[in-house]
C-alpha cells in the first residue's frame, strides 16, 4: 500500500495540542473581544452627574467611582459600570439609563468583572466573569453574558443572568 500523493508522511498534531492551546487561553482571564467602545459625542453626553449620583446612592456603602459609560448606536440606552475598589476583584454594578432617566440594573447585587457592550441598535451585552477553583483575583475563567434592552422605557433583561 502506497503513502499519500507525494510519497511524504501526514503528521496530526496531537490531541493535547488543542487542549493546551485552549490552557493557555483561558489561563488569565481571557475573554472574547466586543466591539470597539461607543462614543457619547453623536449622542449626547448621556445621563447627568446627579442622575448616576442617586443611583449610586442606592448601592451597599462604598467609595464607588465611575470607570466605563457606552450608549447603543440609537442612543436610547445608556450605561455607566461602577466599581468600589482598585483591585481587580472590587464589585461592580452596571447602571443603565434611557437618556438622563435611570431605568435600573439587571443584577440586584454588584458583582466583579462586569463589562458592558453594545448588541446591535438598542440592545447591551453585559459580561460577567467570575473565579473558578485555581483563578487568581486578576485572571477570573467563570464566564457569561446576558442581554439587556429598552421595552416600554423598562430595562429588560432577555437572557438569565450567568454565574457561579
Amino acid at each position: 500500500m502506497e503513502g499519500p500523493v507525494g510519497g511524504g508522511r501526514r503528521r496530526v498534531a496531537p490531541p493535547f495540542t488543542a487542549l493546551a492551546l485552549a490552557a493557555v487561553l483561558t489561563a488569565c482571564g481571557w475573554s472574547p473581544s466586543g466591539p470597539a467602545p461607543t462614543s457619547t459625542a453623536a449622542c449626547g453626553p448621556g445621563p447627568a452627574a446627579e442622575a448616576i449620583d442617586a443611583e449610586i446612592a442606592m448601592l451597599p456603602p462604598g467609595q464607588w467611582r465611575d470607570t466605563d459609560r457606552g450608549n447603543t448606536p440609537d442612543c436610547t440606552l445608556y450605561w455607566v459600570v461602577v466599581t468600589d475598589g482598585q483591585a481587580p476583584g472590587s464589585p461592580q454594578q452596571a447602571l443603565f439609563f434611557r437618556g438622563a432617566e435611570a431605568v435600573g440594573s439587571p443584577t440586584p447585587e454588584p458583582r466583579p468583572y462586569i463589562t458592558v457592550i453594545p448588541q446591535g441598535n438598542d440592545t447591551a451585552l453585559v459580561q460577567y466573569q467570575w473565579l473558578q477553583e485555581q483563578d487568581q483575583p486578576c485572571c477570573p475563567t467563570g464566564i457569561g453574558s446576558a442581554r439587556v434592552t429598552l421595552e416600554e422605557g423598562r430595562l429588560t433583561v432577555l437572557d438569565p443572568i450567568p454565574g457561579p
